[in-house]
């Protein structure tokens, strides 16, 4: 039965996250480079990390790492997705309180997902990140970053998506605002809000404030830190202009509206 919650991870992964689709499409981009299944994943900056929960659940081969400086959001996962894994699922990931910008591991995959690695503001500081997940990687081995751009990226705005598929949470609002754009810095802050019709609400349950990259400064960084090849994964739009969730490899595309995009680093 449906409730309203104020639980804002639970609103997050309902309104924000598809990790099923984003294991398959992760899946499919490392078989289409290197012509064979990846088993190893770190999820860096990974929050409650859900993401690595539904990889360590596509096969029983699997393995994943998730590293998040905030203790609060790896107990949160611990407590309400990694206590749902079977004790196998369990045993094969390991969450850990930690800064993946000093990390070093040894993975097939490494994923950097909604758009974190913009919250290092300083290309020095990027650099370093990229060059220690370059040393992380087996030698089949990716990096992939999601990315946001499009003609109405630097304008303040509010985006709006009505949340109404979920089978434990009431129909909600999903309100994603970018506040300011400063561009001389490049620095955007946003803030992320749920409101139920009943009145409930969460104003600024999560807020970022994000250096916004170009697709080639990551590129630039990407090739600086030793990646052999960078490639770009472009996604495509439904009949009203709408991403579909459909990605396809590019080197040239029209600017829109707005877009996203994967960029990938391989060893």
């Amino acid at each position: 039965m449906s409730k309203v919650t104020l639980d804002k991870h639970a609103l997050y992964l309902a309104s924000v996250q598809d990790p099923i689709s984003d294991v398959s499409r992760v899946s499919k981009i490392y078989i289409s480079i290197f012509n064979k299944e990846a088993l190893s994943f770190r999820e860096d900056f990974s929050g409650t990390f859900a993401l690595s929960c539904c990889w360590v659940q596509s096969s029983s081969e699997r393995t994943a790492i998730s590293i998040d400086i905030d203790e609060e959001t790896i107990e949160y996962g611990t407590k309400n997705y990694l206590s749902n894994l079977s004790s196998s699922e369990q045993a094969r990931i390991l969450p850990v309180v930690g800064n993946a910008i000093t990390t070093t591991d040894s993975v097939d995959i490494i994923a950097t997902f909604n758009f974190s690695y913009c919250l290092l503001h300083e290309r020095k500081t990027l650099l370093k990140y990229f060059k220690h997940a370059y040393k992380s990687l087996n030698d089949d081995g990716m990096l992939i970053l999601d990315i946001f751009g499009g003609s109405d990226s630097e304008i303040p705005e509010v985006q709006e998506r009505d949340i109404d598929n979920h089978d434990h949470i009431a129909p909600f609002l999903f309100e994603f605002e970018r506040k300011d754009f400063n561009p001389i810095t490049r620095i955007a802050n946003y803030g992320i809000h749920f409101k139920y019709e009943s009145g409930e609400e969460i104003i600024d349950a999560f807020t970022y404030e994000f250096r916004m990259w170009s697709i080639t400064e990551i590129r630039d960084l990407l090739d600086e830190a030793g990646f052999s090849r960078v490639k770009v994964f472009w996604e495509d739009c439904d009949s009203e202009g709408f991403g579909n969730g459909e990605f396809y490899e590019t080197e040239s595309e029209e600017n829109s509206v707005n877009w996203n995009a994967y960029i990938v680093g391989i060893k």
